[in-house]
């Protein structure tokens, strides 16, 4: 279907941008009354082991692919100042050696079965992941669980693993991109458990020991942190056996799900710049919003949805300012978004962006133009599903941050009746109060400006 009528795209639009918008939107593909995720929800369900353990199962049949993902809940919240990263070196080094498994033997089983088992820390949670063919699955899953439940922490693995954590570390402000995110998101973090980074910092991830590292694991492992879910054509007494028989001794724990903090820097504006020789500007504003599971999450992710249209098509495309604009909506417990740009304008960049949230925040979409950005949004988020592994990790974000699994379906169906209303209110509600960051030449930088919103 191709949009040629420009009355009907959005009340009081000029022609000029009513046009651009026209070339940008894609042609939109309306979603059916039976969504993909409503007849996946079909072949989904849950259980709880007696320790705490739960898990999600989705079968795809006729898929020979396999995720596993197994999720330690906490995040940051495990860690402080003094230890921050030491999930992520935790589980990392759990895969270079265990109780029945040596490092090559691990190596050289994962190659031959060709199955990839890989970690990482975040703020909300930590997970290990496993992706393997149907066939390899039962030798995978005893790897996988070993992995999980008798690391060794040997201190030659430990310390090989650490010290290629901390270069990277070190090499974190060599890449302005890394570095100017960093910064924007820490302004807003600070005072709040979020400032203490997931992946730890050069100074915290150097003094980390074999022995804190088992430590951690003594206490971390526990039924009531441990979420698994599981992607793929397997059967579900296998399942539940292999579940009951691998994680059922673990203690259960007294771990409690609690609200997380919100960030008491929230509501002021920020600029902060690293003068450095570049040869573009990196920008990049941070802001506070709604969480996954709070009523305004669905307008809010479409409004950011037809944000990124505008820069792309009002920044880059129009004035030719960038190779790079973007926003983007994220989906932790304390959320956040930004907006982004490189640019050797950033003046007159920024006041292009800005001019675009000014105009969400001013103007009313009609309703039938909204109904088909919805189309196209939804159609881009069911794409972003085709793997097993990204229908696991989707699963294991609305459980443990967006009100239980069963609630995919729900947001959905949220995200159908977003009105033209809820995109002007959401907008003027949230786009503001940006903790900008910046790498570059403070002299083409208006201070006043990026800290007027």
């Amino acid at each position: 279907m191709k949009i040629t009528d420009s009355t009907t795209i959005m009340k009081k639009f000029s022609l000029a941008l009513v046009r651009s918008l026209l070339l940008l939107l894609p042609v939109f593909t309306f979603v059916p009354a039976q969504s993909p995720e409503a007849a996946a929800t079909a072949d989904t369900y849950d259980f709880q082991i007696a320790n705490g353990v739960k898990t999600i199962h989705r079968r795809v049949q006729g898929n020979e692919v396999v995720a596993v993902q197994i999720y330690l809940r906490g995040g940051t919240r495990n860690t402080n100042e003094k230890n921050s990263g030491i999930e992520t070196l935790m589980l990392e080094v759990a895969g270079q050696g265990t109780k029945n498994f040596s490092k090559s033997q691990i190596n050289r089983e994962l190659a031959r079965m060709g199955t990839i088992i890989d970690s990482a820390g975040g703020f909300d949670y930590s997970v290990v992941a496993m992706r393997c063919v149907r066939q390899n699955f039962e030798r995978s899953w005893r790897i996988l669980e070993d992995i999980l439940l008798n690391p060794l922490f040997d201190e030659k693995d430990v310390a090989l693993a650490r010290d290629q954590i901390v270069n990277g570390l070190r090499q974190q402000n060599d890449n302005p991109e890394s570095q100017v995110a960093l910064l924007s998101s820490n302004m807003l973090f600070r005072a709040h458990p979020y400032f203490n980074p997931p992946s730890g910092t050069v100074e915290t991830m150097s003094r980390l020991t074999a022995a804190d590292l088992k430590a951690h694991h003594s206490t971390i492992l526990e039924g009531s942190r441990m979420l698994v879910v599981i992607v793929g054509d397997i059967n579900k007494e296998d399942i539940r056996q292999k579940i009951e028989t691998g994680f059922g001794r673990l203690r259960k724990g007294s771990y409690a799900i609690e609200p997380m903090p919100e960030f008491a820097n929230a509501a002021k504006s920020e600029f902060e710049i690293v003068d450095k020789p570049v040869a573009t500007n990196y920008i990049r504003g941070t802001f506070a919003t709604p969480p996954l599971n709070h009523p305004d999450y669905p307008a809010l992710s479409v409004s950011i949805n037809i944000l990124q249209q505008l820069f792309f098509q009002e920044v880059r495309v129009k004035r030719n300012l960038t190779y790079g604009a973007d926003a983007t909506l994220l989906s932790n417990s304390a959320n956040s978004g930004y907006i982004s740009v490189t640019t050797p304008k950033p003046n007159e960049a920024i006041r292009v962006m800005f001019d675009q949230i000014d105009f969400l925040r001013r103007q009313i979409l009609l309703k039938e133009p909204l109904r088909m950005i919805v189309g196209g949004f939804l159609t881009q988020y069911y794409q972003k599903l085709e793997t097993n592994d990204a229908q696991a990790a989707r699963l294991a974000e609305y459980e443990l941050l967006g009100g239980g699994w069963r609630r995919l379906q729900s947001w959905i169906d949220e995200v159908n009746k977003v009105t033209p209303e809820d995109i002007q209110r959401v907008t003027r509600k949230y786009l503001k109060n940006f903790h900008f960051a910046a790498i570059g030449n403070p002299a083409q930088f208006d201070r006043d400006l990026f800290s007027s919103r």
